[in-house]
């Protein structure tokens, strides 16, 4: 699956785009950690379909995902 990263996640795993295998949100972020194991400790959300997901969300492949560093507004 196509996962878009961003922020200090694009920096770390030296690409905006990785390609993950998973069948759920928490399969995703266990493969991201093992691949990328200069991420442990950076806190991240997940979005599926440009919604920001709690939990562990299962997936069929065809969602557009991503991993969103915090952020701060203002």
């Amino acid at each position: 699956m196509r996962v878009h990263l961003f922020g200090i996640l694009a920096e770390k795993a030296g690409s905006d785009v990785v390609e993950l295998e998973g069948a759920a949100t928490d399969e995703l972020r266990a493969e991201f950690r093992r691949r990328f194991p200069n991420t442990k400790g950076l806190m991240f959300a997940m979005a599926v379909d440009r919604k920001v997901v709690n939990g562990n969300q299962p997936l069929n492949g065809n969602e557009e995902v991503a991993m969103l560093p915090p952020f701060a507004g203002g």
